[in-house]
Order: structure tokens, then sequence, then C-alpha cells
């Protein structure tokens, strides 16, 4: 035999030798050879093509059927090493699934918050839209819904989430059982985590009023909720945070200080607005006598609104007749005043009551 002959079939018979026969459960990434209206042949890489069935290509959505063109590289799962003109069949639809189960672990593995919509609702929990699969949301785990909720209200408020959106994370991805438990809690808490440990004081972001409270705003940054104090909502002065603020308003805030051992935020909205400090102490000059408003009486002394919500303090020891000078004041009452001293360090301005005889 010529040698050239011996070297080929020595390679015909070492390609035989490490060719391995395709088994049933294994998964190829196939190259589409053609396309019929019945079924859908593929190269698998082995000695024969693979060939899709019309049922397994029933079980693809029609737009994602009519989208595959030959030349397009697919994953597939043999199901049997046998069939007509030997061929073997091979399932496009769990090789689809396959790669749904992969994300699902490599999420899992990341912990990587991700969205999904909710499908359906059960007695224990939502079902929600995972590629191919159905992954699987326990009430304990949904962020979503009141606590505290049973029976009908429980249901009334899971049937309200079919359509919505969810941020999740994989918290089980357990393939041979058919078990995709996702978490919205745990995807909360990352979050949370995550944007604790990224924000830094000096930061401006922009958040969405989710409550109003008497002592401020909570705002959440999208994953964290932080707070603006009363106090740093405006510069003039605020009774309420619902004269500047409503629920759902988008506003940008910025980043006062962040807890990252107690996980609190503290957010101020006055800060990026016009400071009127400047503007209003500009205009004034120690000794001068001015006209004010008053916004608050105490045992030391009175506020004074001086314009823009710029005030002043008059101190007890600055007016006629001492405290009993303070019984005739009343928030929102107008007053004059002479300026006593401006302090640009400590933004503070010393008045004193210029005219006790209106009040009488």
């Amino acid at each position: 035999m010529a040698p050239k002959l011996k070297e080929q079939l020595a390679t015909l018979i070492e390609d035989d030798y490490e060719y391995t026969r395709p088994r049933r459960g294994q998964v190829y990434e196939a190259d589409i050879l053609s396309i019929t209206e019945s079924d859908v042949i593929v190269d698998l890489g082995a000695k024969r093509d693979g060939i899709v069935p019309p049922k397994d290509l029933g079980f693809l959505d029609d737009e994602y059927r009519d989208s595959l063109e030959v030349g397009d590289s697919v994953p597939v799962v043999v199901l049997r090493t046998w069939g007509n003109h030997d061929e073997l069949v091979v399932s496009l639809n769990k090789g689809l699934e396959q790669e749904d189960w992969l994300r699902a672990q490599d999420l899992f593995e990341s912990k990587e918050v991700f969205e999904a919509e909710v499908t359906d609702f059960n007695r224990g929990g939502v079902l929600v839209s995972f590629g191919r699969l159905q992954g699987f949301v326990p009430n304990s785990h949904l962020t979503s819904i009141p606590r505290g909720l049973r029976g009908d209200r429980l249901n009334e408020a899971k049937a309200q989430l079919v359509g919505q959106t969810l941020s999740l994370v994989v918290i089980e991805a357990n393939q041979r059982g058919r078990r995709l438990i996702l978490s919205e809690r745990a995807a909360e808490r990352h979050q949370r985590q995550q944007l604790l440990a990224e924000l830094t004081e000096g930061e401006v972001r922009t958040g969405v009023v989710q409550n109003l409270v008497d002592f401020g705003a909570f705002v959440d940054l999208g994953g964290a909720d932080g707070l603006i104090h009363i106090s740093e909502l405006d510069w003039t002065h605020v009774d309420h945070p619902s004269e500047v603020l409503s629920v759902g308003d988008e506003v940008e805030v910025y980043v006062l200080n962040v807890d990252r051992v107690r996980e609190r935020i503290a957010l101020s909205r006055k800060r990026l607005l016009p400071d009127p400090w400047q503007r209003v102490t500009a205009d004034l000059h120690e000794g001068e006598v001015v006209e004010g408003t008053v916004t608050g009486v105490l045992e030391f002394g009175a506020f004074v609104d001086l314009g823009e919500g710029v005030e002043g303090l008059i101190h007890t020891s600055e007016t006629p007749e001492g405290k009993a000078s303070l019984l005739n004041l009343e928030s929102g009452s107008p007053i004059r005043v002479r300026v006593l001293e401006i302090d640009e360090g400590q933004r503070q301005i010393a008045l004193r009551l210029q005219d006790i005889g209106k009040f009488k």
C-alpha cells in the first residue's frame, strides 16, 4: 500500500476511534442546515445531522420560530440517537431551556439583580417569566405587597402584580428538581448594600419621594431610601414636608452623610437650591432698621424672617422689657428691628426689637 494511502487510512481510523457517539440528553451548539414547514435540520458537528421534529417546534413561540434562518447557531438537546435516514432527533426547545438554566445558575452565583414579569399567582406566591422557564417568588420574599395581608386580601394584592415587573435575585436554581426560586426581598437588600457602598458624601443624585412624615421626606435613590430632614428641604421655613414635596415627585438631592453601619442616608434638597443668605445679607448693614416677619417665639427670644427665609434672632436681652416683650409677639406679625451684627461664618444675624409700641 502506498505511504500516502496508509496515512489517509490511519487518519480515518483515528477519527473513528476519537468519534464519540452522541448520547441522549447531551447539549450541542448546532448550526441550522435547512428549515421546512415541518422540521429543522441542524449540524451538530457529529457524523449525523440532527432533526428538530414538528412537535418540538410547536413548543416555540411564533416570533422566535419565524426569526430562525439557515446558518444560525442554536442550542439543542439530543432526544434519540436514531431516526429516519439515520438522523439524530434533537430538541431546540429543551436546548433553549438549558440556556435559561445556565443563566439562572450564573445569576444564583453572582447574586445579580434582574427584572422579570409576573405572569400568575397561587396560594404560595407569584409566578414570573424567566426565558422559557417559570420562576417562583414565595409570599415571604415579596416586598411589593404590604405585610400582614391574609386570605382574599393577599390574593387581591398578588393579582394586581400580574403584568408588573419585579426586581429579583435567584436564591435557588435546581435544574434536576426544576425549582427556580426567586426573591424580591433579597434583591432589595442587595441593591441597598450596593448603593450604600457606592454613595459618597457631596454626591448629587435623583430619587423619587416615597413617603412624607412630620420630620422629613424619604426618597428612593434606586434601591435604598434616604431621608431629607425637614430642616434640609428648603432655605425658607417649612412646617411640613407636604408644603414643598408630594409622594411620587422626582427630586434632585445632595448626599450629606452615608452611615454604612446603621444603613442610613442623610440627604438635602436645599443645598441644591439658590442660597438666599448672600442676596439678603448683601443689602443689610449693621445699625440699620429694617422690617421683617416674626416666625417663632421662644423663651430666649424671637426669630424674624428678613426675607427669602433668612432669619435673625432678637434675644430677650435686646427687648425693652425682656421676656415680657415677647408676650406681645406672634408668628406672622410684621415687625421693625435694628441689625446689630451679621456673622457670616456662623450665618447668624443678631437683632434688636425697635418699636415695641406698635404691638401694644
